[in-house]
């Protein structure tokens, strides 16, 4: 029944409010618990219907269904095909005009006219086209006569002709083309290869790889192999590929990029002080995040939970919980955060007389000691009981003195040994009868001895330090998977600055890097700089970079970058305006291809004409209006549809789609443009 309210209350309050105010109405339905509105027991929703409708006069009937059949007639779809008359059945003696009779015994007749929209050869112009190519014409001269050549004229023709004349066996003709005849590789049936001139290579290429969704080399190879065959093929396709700017933009590289591994080494405590935030779960006293500190040396280890990242709680912490406790550190060490590239950790640094150093953007694997410390926090805090969990600012700091008081695995030492030079006093200690009792002596021999062992036990940890950083590098360049590139080397960068949704964005911005500085052999940091802003120097890690094809990204200078998306939205007038190309007429035809040169030239007369085909120019450039303090006026969008409404006047959608054939029409007729389908992959 609450849809059939639903729609009561719809059509009188909104549908049809104009005629049936003030007036008295009859609601025939079909829905027996409809008609007994007054009496029947409603929810909070339905009684808020009810007070809609009680501004107009009506009484809702009940009608069987059976008899309500105008009402549902509205929900059939209409007979659309034509019901042909009979006149044979008709009555005897009853007269019809001649042209009516004629008219229901006749079928229409329409003509139809095939145009094609995509430009073809005829037959006789690949035939015209594979006489006229090099390779293909050298192959059949020898083909037609039946007659290989001899071993010393073989060695005179060059490489993709000797590759044909070791497919003689597989070279047919059809309708006066030569194709190769080959198995499929399942066994399936033979596949007949149109032998492609090569004017025609590039244009196969662009339509079955550029214009055909941006396929893989497996794909748009199987694609051109079922098609037609040239020599070396397999490389032709597998280059087009990997040269093609739109796949190295959108597509991530498989396998995953990897850089020789580089280290962050220290030979002795409070040397260099690694700080990273961790977010966790909120607790009860609202605290979410966790401040790290790790001496890179040592391993030793504060954890502090703050409110919140802000540059005063980050200042405020480090002197409070390092600084007046362990000492200054000579080099503060973190990523390129906001928490931590600010002024006031700036001016903190250069109080202190402590340098500053930080990682590449958007490369966690530059600050290791604190993200691997950050995996064994989250292990020690997941093990406490559940009803604990959201107490762990309270057992956080005992957690932090059990993983200081272990020994790492990198040094062989604890942390806490490392930074105090003694070992540490745990309770089970006192169980096992393992506390020691104050030996008597002199300050200075105690002092010494310290001394002694502290020295035996940083050469130590720094030899096993350096041991262990080495087997790491040496596991993890074995699986190293790009190139160094050179100086002055164009690059594109990854794409980290969208937010939300990002499945189908690029995944690297198509605007073009120059790389200034290269590193050494064993470097993996480069500086690089935009192709039109050579002054904007920034470091870049080498996996967050991909080398631009030098011939293709010629092309691309002027773009811009993509703009952030914050998120998904469809229905708008926006949304649509990249479904239409607005093309400048005033750039005239397209230089022909090639081939259709070949066979526009003298080489052919009497090639039948084919239906022209007015591809698609360049797109036609919007004059920029100048933006901020400087600009003059009122500001104008610069959109193909600006001014226009998509649905001014709150059209249902079936009319609204009924009417778009009529709009496609008069925005064909505009005058100086051209419209066109944009393919969204080009």
């Amino acid at each position: 029944m609450k849809l059939e309210f639903l729609g009561m209350k719809w059509a009188m309050t909104e549908k049809f409010r104009e005629y049936l105010w003030g007036q008295h109405c009859t609601v025939w339905t079909d829905n027996n618990p409809l008609s007994h509105l007054e009496t029947a027991k409603l929810g909070a929703t339905e009684h808020r219907w009810m007070a809609e409708l009680s501004a107009f006069n009506y009484d809702v009937r009940y009608r069987p269904g059976r008899a309500n059949t105008n009402a549902d007639a509205l929900s059939r779809q209409p007979p659309t095909a034509m019901t042909r008359m009979n006149t044979e059945s008709m009555l005897e003696g009853v007269a019809i005009p001649v042209a009516i009779h004629q008219a229901v015994r006749q079928e229409p007749q329409f003509t139809q006219y095939a145009v094609s929209a995509f430009p073809s050869y005829t037959l006789n112009d690949l035939k015209l086209l594979q006489e006229a190519d090099p390779t293909i014409g050298a192959f059949l001269q020898f083909w037609k006569a039946q007659k290989a050549p001899s071993s010393s004229a073989r060695d005179k023709l060059s490489g993709p002709v000797r590759v044909l004349l070791r497919q003689w066996d597989k070279i047919t003709s059809k309708d006066g083309l030569i194709f190769r005849k080959v198995q499929r590789p399942d066994g399936g049936e033979e596949i007949l290869q149109l032998l492609l001139p090569m004017c025609l290579k590039e244009e196969v290429l662009q339509q079955l790889h550029d214009d055909h969704g941006h396929q893989g080399i497996e794909r748009t190879t199987e694609l051109v192999r079922q098609r037609c065959y040239w020599p070396g093929m397999s490389d032709d396709v597998k280059q087009w590929c990997k040269d093609c700017t739109r796949c190295i933009l959108a597509k991530t590289s498989q396998p995953k990029l990897s850089a020789p591994m580089g280290h962050l080494l220290a030979s002795r405590p409070n040397q260099i002080l690694a700080v990273d935030f961790s977010l966790l779960e909120p607790a009860t006293d609202g605290r979410e995040h966790v401040l790290i500190m790790t001496d890179v040396f040592s391993k030793f280890t504060q954890a502090v939970p703050t409110r919140d990242q802000k540059a005063a709680t980050v200042a405020s912490a480090l002197v409070r919980e390092w600084f007046f406790r362990f000492g200054v550190p000579a080099r503060l060490h973190s990523d390129q955060g906001r928490s931590f590239e600010n002024a006031v950790v700036g001016q903190l640094c250069s109080l202190y007389g402590v340098q500053k150093s930080r990682t590449t953007p958007y490369h966690p694997q530059g600050n290791g000691q604190c993200e691997r410390f950050n995996r064994t926090m989250h292990d020690l805090l997941r093990s406490l009981p559940a009803e604990r969990k959201r107490h762990w600012p309270e057992y956080l700091p005992q957690l932090v003195f059990c993983y200081n008081t272990t020994t790492h695995q990198s040094t062989s030492e604890s942390p806490y040994y490392l930074m105090f030079g003694q070992e540490p006093q745990l309770p089970v200690d006192f169980l096992l009868g393992r506390i020691e009792e104050p030996e008597r002596g002199q300050v200075t021999d105690w002092v010494r001895e310290h001394q002694r062992r502290l020295a035996v036990a940083f050469h130590g940890a720094r030899e096993r330090l350096q041991a262990a950083a080495l087997k790491r590098k040496d596991r993890h360049d074995r699986q190293t998977l790009c190139d160094p590139l050179a100086k002055g080397q164009l690059v594109y960068l990854k794409n980290c600055t969208m937010r939300g949704r990002t499945r189908i964005q690029d995944a690297w911005s198509p605007v073009l890097h120059k790389v200034i500085q290269a590193p050494t052999p064993d470097g993996v940091v480069y500086s690089v700089a935009p192709v039109q802003d050579l002054g904007r120097i920034r470091q870049v890690h080498r996996t967050m970079m991909k080398a631009a094809n030098v011939d293709r990204a010629s092309e691309l200078p002027h773009m811009q970058e993509v703009p952030q998306v914050t998120g998904m939205q469809s229905g708008g007038e926006e949304d649509d305006q990249g479904a239409w190309v607005m093309l400048d007429p005033r750039g005239g035809q397209p230089e022909p291809s090639y081939a259709q040169t070949l066979l526009q030239g003298d080489l052919v007369d009497n090639v039948t004409p084919q239906e022209e085909c007015v591809p698609a120019t360049e797109p036609f450039q919007a004059p920029v209006l100048p933006t901020g303090s400087d600009a003059e006026g009122l500001r104008r969008s610069t959109r193909a549809t600006a001014g226009r409404h998509r649905n001014l006047h709150h059209l249902p959608a079936s009319v609204l789609n009924q009417a778009d054939g009529a709009t496609n029409s008069q925005v064909a007729e505009l005058e100086g443009c051209i419209t066109a389908i944009f393919r969204p992959w080009c």
